[in-house]
Formats: C-alpha cells, sequence, structure tokens
C-alpha cells in the first residue's frame, strides 16, 4: 500500500504573545492514499459518504475532535466563496493550507485554549491527507450546484434556486420564530424596451438592473431573478420598517441608474410588492401576498413600494 505524502513548507512559525501557539503551515498533496494501518483511511470512508461540503467538515470535525480535541475548526477560501465553522476561537491555533493539483483549496485551521503538542500535531496531519480529496470533490459538487442555480443573463440566482431557498428560509423563519422579508420587483414597461430596442438590449438592461440591485442591497439578502422582469429579494432577520426601507433604496438605485443603449438614453423604473412572513404561511402564499402588492404598485403609478397587508 501506498503511503501519502505532504511536500511541506513552512511558511512561518511565530508567537503573537507570550506563550501563544500560532503556527501556519502549507500542504501540498502528492495524489497517493494513506496507510492501511492508519485511521486516515477509515476517516476517508466516512467523509466520501457525502458531497455536501458543510457535512463532510463536520464529520471531520467529529472525528478529528475524538483523536486531537479542539475548541473549534475552521475551513474556508474567499476563491472558493466558502467559509464554515465549528465551535469557538481559542488562544492557540494550527492553520493548514491545503494545496491539491497547485490550487489552494482552503484553509484549515484548528483552535483551542491549550497548545498542540508536537504529537498531536503529527496526528493532525496524518488525518488531514484523508480531507484533501473529499474536499475536493465537495467544491467540484458546490461549483456545478451553483452554476445550475445561475441565471444566465444577470448572474444572480435563478427561480430554481429561488424555490429551494424559500423552503429553507421559511422554516428557518419558523423554528427561530425570526422575522423574513420578501420583495418581489418588477421592471416597468419592459415588454416596450424589448419592443422598442430589442432583446439584446433588453437582456443589457436586466443585467444592469441585477448589478443595482445587487449594489443597494446588504450582504445577508439574496437576489432571485423570478422570471421574466421580475425579481425577488429575500431578506431574513427583517422586519416591515427595515424591508420597506430597502425595497425603497432599490427603487432609488434603479430609477437614478444611468441605462444606454447604441448611445440611446433609456429611462428605466421599477416597482415592488413587499410581504412579511405570518403564522401558516408556505412559499406559494408568501409569493403571492408579494405578488398582489406588486399588483397594487402597478396600479398606483409604478415606481413605487407597496406592503402586503399583514
Amino acid at each position: 500500500m501506498q503511503h501519502t505524502n505532504f511536500k511541506m513548507a513552512e511558511v512561518k512559525n511565530i508567537s503573537q504573545s507570550p506563550g501563544v501557539q500560532d503556527t501556519h503551515q502549507t500542504y501540498y498533496h502528492t495524489g497517493k492514499v494513506p496507510d492501511a494501518n492508519s485511521k486516515s483511511l477509515q476517516l476517508i470512508g466516512i467523509l466520501q459518504s457525502t458531497l455536501e461540503l458543510e457535512k463532510i467538515l463536520e464529520l471531520f470535525n467529529d472525528e478529528i475532535n475524538s483523536i486531537v480535541p479542539h475548541a473549534g475548526l475552521s475551513c474556508g477560501n474567499k476563491e472558493e466563496n466558502y467559509l464554515v465553522k465549528f465551535g469557538e476561537e481559542a488562544r492557540h491555533r494550527c492553520s493548514y493550507q491545503l494545496i491539491l493539483l497547485d490550487k489552494n483549496i482552503g484553509e484549515l485551521i484548528f483552535y483551542r485554549n491549550s497548545k498542540f503538542t508536537d504529537k498531536e500535531i503529527k496526528q493532525l496531519e496524518t488525518m488531514i491527507a484523508a480531507l484533501i480529496y473529499p474536499l475536493h470533490n465537495a467544491l467540484l459538487y458546490k461549483r456545478a450546484i451553483e452554476k445550475a442555480h445561475r441565471d444566465p443573463v444577470t448572474g444572480v440566482n435563478n427561480r430554481a434556486a429561488m424555490d429551494s431557498a424559500l423552503i429553507q428560509e421559511i422554516n428557518h423563519a419558523k423554528r427561530h420564530r425570526t422575522p423574513l422579508s420578501l420583495i418581489v420587483i418588477d421592471i416597468d414597461k419592459f415588454k416596450q424596451i424589448n419592443d422598442t430596442y430589442g432583446h439584446i438590449a433588453g437582456d443589457a438592461i436586466l443585467k444592469r438592473v441585477a448589478e443595482c440591485m445587487a449594489e443597494s442591497v446588504r450582504g445577508s439578502d439574496i437576489i432571485y431573478r423570478y422570471g421574466g422582469e421580475e425579481f425577488v429579494v429575500v431578506l431574513r432577520s427583517t422586519k416591515k420598517p427595515g424591508a420597506k426601507l430597502l425595497a425603497e433604496r432599490i427603487l432609488k438605485a434603479v430609477e437614478s441608474t444611468h441605462y444606454q443603449y447604441d448611445d440611446i438614453d433609456v429611462q428605466i423604473t421599477a416597482s415592488a410588492g413587499l410581504a412579511m412572513i405570518k403564522k401558516g404561511d408556505t412559499v406559494q402564499s408568501l409569493l403571492e401576498r408579494s405578488d398582489k402588492a406588486l399588483y397594487q404598485a402597478k396600479e398606483r403609478g409604478r415606481n413605487c413600494v407597496v406592503v402586503a397587508e399583514d
């Protein structure tokens, strides 16, 4: 049986203050499998039971904790747009930059209040070997899902992603008894724009409106293309006053943005319907109340926000 080899390069080994352990290392995986006598091989089997990124790291954390107890673990990569944390940060830490096929797939950090011994660090490094490929496969799966859930015209999430996410958001709001707001936004007179300038111009305007909306919302808010010229913004833990202010800010940003096609200035406005989750709501009922409020905004002259009745 071949052994797992890591070519290790010490990046830095410093103490931020006396007695604080802060060790950073970079590993390059050679692609060889772990020794059958090591627990690493058993861990591979456990981690290959799922392709869900967070679940893989949860299983890894649980298994590692039974061997090298620690207060917390985090793993993330800005380029891959993920950060998963378990437990809490503590005084001492060991971090590992994970490299596979010359590509950085994440930084893995272990935290605890007492220093890691040399023996424990070697145990961590042996077990990390089992994480590399399951983590890599999970990232490939994550990219495929995100691509399937991305609207090709605007770059925001599509209807399929929204249907799935709304079920989770409603369940989360009910379980934790937290507010949830939904804004449905429709570009005013968009059919007229398509008829006048053509669908290529219409797609360019849709993309610019989506960019404008993304610049207006908070980091925790998620934008979906509902269909045609309609968008949905999901606001977790947001009550009516804050949701209404955000909807008004989006419409103001859409109206004040400069839209141009073939040297022709196009004036764009949008209308919005807003609804908050209430007892007994489903995805369908929440969307229906938001849509009804949007219809009322159109009737009132467009370029305004209407809040659905509680």
